[in-house]
């Protein structure tokens, strides 16, 4: 049995006020269309995915284009039976069954397309659709049922009488089709009041025809929602914040307050971990077990260990921390940075593209740039990394054991040997013998009552000169 996939997905999305197609707008760092594909794609049984673009959502194309994803072209704006249409056409190998939804719900789960491709084929239906109980049926469609529960008919909104209006039980827009089932599309006509070609039509042609049509009563409404407007996006956030917030408390993780937080959908957290408010958690994060996220803290595509503590108002970004580390507070571990087990980042420090060794530390207001430390390092106060010379970018190499004194500057490409001391305030630009102390700064002067001069010097500028 084969079964393929069509996400209609040709919409620009006006009331988005957008000049991106709606289903590219993101949710947690995550395209909309996205969430539907993968969905779909965690499911069993779904062979193929073709997405439905067209002029307003060319930019789908090349979110996929080197993905197992087929893409098929709408020409016309001319309704969901149209699109549907458009995307067999990009469907050449033989299939037994065709799952529809469109591309702005993002919320639907994996689990629940199997509940439906369950009964569909379990019941030998020619169509079979999910429907809902809606507390607000608003815009949707309604469902209108046969005395034996099939599905007669599905009337919009627009077109339901005053009986009609008030069935509550609504159309999701997701449906799974027999291929006997298909070829009613062409008998599908125009819709006068919108000029589009309604998908919902083949249900009561389908009816008519005498072929089974059932529905999938499914509990949870907020999997359904929709995405029109950039307030049903954020409800849509929040829907599905709660959820990956739920999802993690069950795994033994502890959230301080869920409403302010933002843990990205491909966020991995261990269990006994606490994480404090207004932390966000972005992309393929991997958080370890027992660490402690304080609040502000943004992490994006980053490894974080065992027991790692994260101090407030800390930025990381495509990084790795390994356990027992502490980072922060106020600091900044940009892209290609390794922090070792048991190393302390500190106060206003920022490190990139470098490795700081285990049991290393660099605690206030220093840069490191480009270097590779080794372990047990100590980073006085101040201290920076002189990488780039206007042109171009060098490495600095410190070695186990070293201590750097406060306000060193330390000119790539240099490398500083094992045991190696420097002296506070230096400026090294060559490389420093392992154990010795290098210091390079200029002999200090003392210019006796240079103040009591200076003072005189602008009293007597401030006093106007005599005229005869």
């Amino acid at each position: 049995m084969k079964i393929h996939a069509i996400v209609l997905a040709a919409g620009l999305g006006k009331r988005m006020k957008s000049a991106t197609p709606k289903v590219i707008h993101n949710i947690l760092g995550k395209p909309i269309i996205s969430y539907i594909v993968d969905a779909i794609k965690e499911a069993e049984k779904i062979d193929k995915i073709v997405i439905v673009i067209s002029k307003h959502t060319e930019a789908i194309r090349q979110l996929y284009e080197k993905r197992e994803t087929l893409m098929a072209y709408q020409q016309e704006p001319l309704g969901t039976a149209d699109a549907l249409k458009s995307g067999l056409t990009s469907i050449v190998e033989p299939f037994d069954h065709l799952l529809v939804l469109a591309g702005d719900v993002p919320l639907i789960r994996p689990v629940t397309l199997e509940t439906l491709i369950q009964q569909h084929t379990r019941n030998n239906n020619a169509l079979t659709l999910i429907t809902f109980n809606a507390s607000d049926p608003a815009s949707y469609g309604r469902i209108k049922r046969n005395p034996d529960s099939t599905i007669n008919s599905i009337i919009e909104a627009n077109d339901a009488n005053n009986e009609e209006i008030k069935i509550s039980e609504v159309n999701s827009g997701i449906y799974v089709f027999n291929k006997q089932a298909l070829p009613y599309l062409d008998m599908i006509e125009r819709n006068t009041k919108k000029d589009e070609f309604y998908l919902t039509d083949i249900v009561s042609l389908c009816n008519r025809a005498g072929l089974r049509v059932e529905g999938v009563v499914m509990p949870d409404e907020a999997e359904f929602v929709g995405i029109n407007s950039r307030y049903e996006l954020l409800m849509a956030q929040r829907l599905l914040q709660r959820r990956i917030a739920a999802k993690w408390m069950d795994e033994g993780v502890t959230f301080m307050d869920i409403e302010s937080i933002l843990i990205g959908p491909d966020t991995r957290i261990g269990r006994d971990t606490i994480i404090y408010p207004n932390v966000v958690l972005e992309g393929k994060t991997d958080i370890g077990q027992g660490c402690t996220i304080y609040p502000s803290v943004i992490i994006i595509d980053t490894i974080i260990q065992d027991n790692v503590i994260i101090k407030q108002s800390t930025l990381i970004e495509n990084s790795k921390v390994d356990t027992l580390a502490t980072i922060g507070p106020f600091a900044h571990l940009r892209p290609g940075t390794h922090v070792g087990s048991k190393a302390k980042i500190g106060n206003f420090v920022e490190i990139k593209n470098s490795t700081v060794g285990v049991n290393s530390k660099v605690s206030h207001l220093s840069y490191i740039g480009d270097a590779q430390m080794g372990e047990d390092v100590n980073i006085g106060a101040g201290t920076i990394t002189c990488n780039y010379d206007g042109k171009n970018k060098y490495k600095t190499v410190i070695k186990d054991n070293v201590f750097v004194g406060s306000g060193t500057e330390i000119v790539a490409p240099v490398t500083i040997n094992e045991n190696a001391f420097i002296g506070a305030g230096s400026t090294i630009t060559v490389d420093v013998p392992k154990g010795a102390l290098a210091v390079a700064r200029s002999g200090q002067r003392n210019l006796e009552n240079w103040a009591g001069r200076k003072r005189l010097a602008q009293k007597a500028k401030e006093q106007p000169s005599s005229k005869e």
